[in-house]
């Protein structure tokens, strides 16, 4: 297992872009929290841990599953929390996430919804970046990832227009933007701003560049 994990939350999914997404794609790692079964089993996908309360996922879908995966002696891992508890699922499948060492992790279903539970999948990222795995939150019209060095966007990996990025620390210190319309050389950002929204690549740029001193910033990137 490892290598490139693959995690389905229990936020909003767009099947027609996830299908397109996964096609052709490799995940060493399929996890799922909570009712992001739901969305593995609409989408074909074997999975190998399931993490929960199970308060959201349709019960019939869980019994279901559960009987299957008996019958077929399945190796998948399951791990059931109850429903108070000081962590989200998110939360505690992406921290069993990074304890496998994974090259990469990219999160669906993490967006949509509830606002409170995008803010916590947002600042948890923190956990991957701790320990230097790359780790992004996808939808259809955006990609959002956390860095405190240095991180590349290239243009012909993607299909989204802006690039923005805003402190999740207090203060971010020698910032740069390269590679892009509006660039910016050893700035200081800190929260409350919005100067650095809605940025885009430079004419004939093949990649962003987002380089920082210190701090942590959120970078993403959007389509209309």
């Amino acid at each position: 297992m490892a290598g490139r994990t693959l995690i389905l939350g229990g936020g909003v999914i767009d099947y027609g872009f996830a299908k397109e997404y996964i096609k052709g794609q490799k995940f060493g790692t399929i996890v799922c929290a909570d009712s992001g079964l739901d969305a593995a089993i609409k989408l074909g996908l074997d999975i190998d841990f399931l993490l929960g309360d199970f308060d959201s996922v349709q019960k019939d879908t869980l019994a279901r599953f559960m009987e299957e995966n008996a019958l077929n002696s399945s190796n998948t891992k399951f791990a059931r929390y109850p429903a108070e508890k000081d962590y989200t699922d998110m939360h505690l499948i992406l921290e069993w996430a990074v304890e496998q060492k994974p090259s990469e992790i990219i999160i669906l279903g993490a967006t949509g919804g509830r606002l409170d539970h995008l803010v916590a999948n947002i600042n948890i990222l923190m956990l991957p970046l701790a320990s230097n795995i790359p780790a992004y939150i996808i939808d259809r019209n955006n990609k959002l990832c956390l860095t405190g060095s240095r991180h590349v966007i290239k243009r012909e990996d993607s299909h989204l227009k802006y690039i923005s990025v805003y402190p999740l620390t207090d203060k971010v210190t020698g910032v740069n933007l390269q590679g892009v319309k509006y660039p910016l050389e050893d700035a200081v950002l800190e929260k409350g701003g919005s100067t650095t929204v809605s940025n885009e690549f430079a004419i004939n740029a093949t990649e962003a560049v987002v380089s920082l001193d210190t701090g942590i910033l959120i970078v993403i990137q959007s389509g209309d």
